[in-house]
């Protein structure tokens, strides 16, 4: 542990989540090792949520902090809590979701093992997590720990499910997430990938938290969320063909042209303006008729199947 802060950093970001908050609080409380604080970013909630946390704030063993904002976004919130953190590692909690007891212990003994010398190139441990019905979400890493990084992993196993990193806190202020105008989601992996090019991560098969999935979670309004949150996708895929095209196959690759194109036509970016955006012309030349017909597809499913909001219109740019 670097400085007078804790270890970790736990963020719990919540929206209208006090039915499930006590859960996500109680797993922190069972920690074998409380070297740890909590960051909550209640991003714009009205139910109870802020009465639930004043009595947690008041009787628990713990530091919360606790973060109120007009509602924004996670990664809105999660810059807001790499802003307030004082640990050394800093680690994502739903509030639908709960900690293994020994997880901050796990952490701490794979942090701990990677030589102080070369500590300064990693950006921070990754560990599994399990589905509510304990079975493990994905498959495990061909060896118990590996050394690589957010772009390289995909070459070496499948990352299929749900994996869970513990970062550094100076790390992440040098990589925050951007912000769309209207927008409330961009991908965790965005900032993730954009800091592989310089940290590597300790992947190990530890598992730290159980899963769960709200019926108004994003996983459960995947569609819903893709179509008001086109600009941030788009940012992404232009990263995926530009920055990071020299970790994936052609197939994938041209799977990441169309859905530039697709996502670049939902934010109002046509045709010319791509054109000088990509780096990969031939690719995106092939890749734009099944790019434009998935945008006409998503216009067709909302417009005609009962989309659960009506789709903002964007003026096409150039």
């Amino acid at each position: 542990m670097s400085g007078a802060g804790p270890f970790l950093t736990i963020f719990i970001p919540t929206y209208n989540r006090a039915d499930t908050l006590d859960r996500a609080l109680e797993s922190v409380e069972l920690q074998t090792d409380r070297d740890l604080e909590v960051v909550m970013v209640d991003d714009g909630s009205t139910d109870e949520t802020p009465a639930l946390v004043e009595g947690w704030v008041a009787r628990s063993p713990f530091p919360i902090r606790y973060i109120q904002q007009p509602n924004q976004g996670k990664h809105v919130a999660h810059n807001t809590a790499v802003a307030h953190a004082s640990g050394e590692l800093f680690m994502t909690l739903d509030s639908d979701d709960s900690l293994l007891p020994d997880a901050v212990e796990k952490l701490k003994r794979h942090w701990a093992a990677i030589p102080e010398g070369e500590r300064a190139g990693f950006a921070g441990v990754a560990g599994m997590c399990l589905n509510e019905d304990g079975t493990l979400s994905g498959e495990p890493y061909p060896e118990p720990v590996i050394d690589s990084d957010h772009l390289q992993i995909f070459t070496r196993c499948r990352m299929n499910g749900e994996r869970r990193e513990a970062l550094r806190v100076d790390v992440l202020r040098e990589y925050p997430y951007p912000r769309f105008e209207g927008e409330r989601f961009v991908r965790p992996t965005l900032i993730l990938r954009r800091m592989a090019h310089r940290y590597r991560l300790r992947f190990t098969n530890e598992v730290l938290q159980v899963n769960r999935h709200a019926p108004r979670g994003i996983t459960n309004r995947i569609f819903e969320f893709r179509m008001r949150n086109p600009r941030g996708l788009r940012q992404c895929f232009l990263e995926e063909i530009t920055l990071h095209d020299l970790y994936k196959p052609w197939r994938k690759l041209f799977q990441h042209h169309v859905r530039y194109i697709r996502y670049s036509l939902h934010s109002g970016v046509g045709l010319a303006r791509q054109a000088g955006e990509v780096k990969h012309k031939g690719t995106w030349l092939v890749a734009i008729p099944e790019g434009f017909f998935s945008w006409v597809a998503d216009r067709y499913r909302l417009r005609f199947q009962g989309g659960r909001h009506s789709h903002r219109r964007t003026r096409k740019t150039s």
